[in-house]
């Protein structure tokens, strides 16, 4: 019997606890939203290292656990857009050096899931998937992004670039990826 009282004492008690815990003080929404609006510009800037391990990044909004959030996640969206750009040259060095499965792979992890809402008029993913497809020697798949990309250049200049090259790559596509990105493209 004395151990069923003490089982119901101890249930009270983690209760209480339990709801003691879930109560932390926060700030108000108001003092949140202007000490986001005062770090944010500064804490987008910062290394990795410093906006993720220090008391200048994220951690200086305390308990502002909604800002902090949302900081958190403008900042991964930013890291991964320039890691794409980094990706994207990774692949094209191992590309250049005939590592083409890995170049593919790589590639892969440059395509932008929110092109159509960052960049709605130029094309990047169609660029990259009709290279993946010459990596990997698939000419339907490439056919299908090169007219793709074809078509977004005609709306958009800026996507030309990146259809010259894809000429280059068409031009010579059972050739290695140095020479068709290289000699057999048009002189920009």
């Amino acid at each position: 019997m004395q151990s069923i009282r003490s089982l119901g004492v101890l249930a009270v008690c983690l209760s209480s606890l339990h709801g003691a815990s879930s109560a932390t003080p926060t700030e108000d929404a108001a003092a949140c939203a202007a000490k986001y609006k005062d770090i944010a510009p500064a804490a987008m800037k910062l290394t990795y290292w410093e906006f993720d391990q220090t008391e200048s990044g994220w951690r200086k909004l305390g308990s502002c656990h909604l800002e902090a959030s949302q900081l958190l996640a403008r900042y991964v969206k930013k890291q991964e857009a320039e890691l794409r750009g980094v990706r994207w040259h990774l692949a094209q060095t191992l590309a250049m050096i005939g590592e083409n499965a890995r170049a593919a792979e790589e590639a892969i992890n440059s395509l932008n899931p929110d092109e159509a809402k960052q960049h709605p008029t130029f094309s990047w993913n169609t660029y990259v998937q009709a290279t993946v497809a010459f990596l990997r020697q698939d000419r339907a798949a490439f056919d299908v992004q090169y007219e793709a990309h074809r078509l977004a250049a005609a709306k958009h200049p800026e996507n030309q670039i990146n259809l010259d090259v894809l000429t280059g790559l068409s031009k010579c596509f059972d050739r290695p990826y140095i020479e068709a990105y290289g000699s057999c493209r048009s002189a920009p």
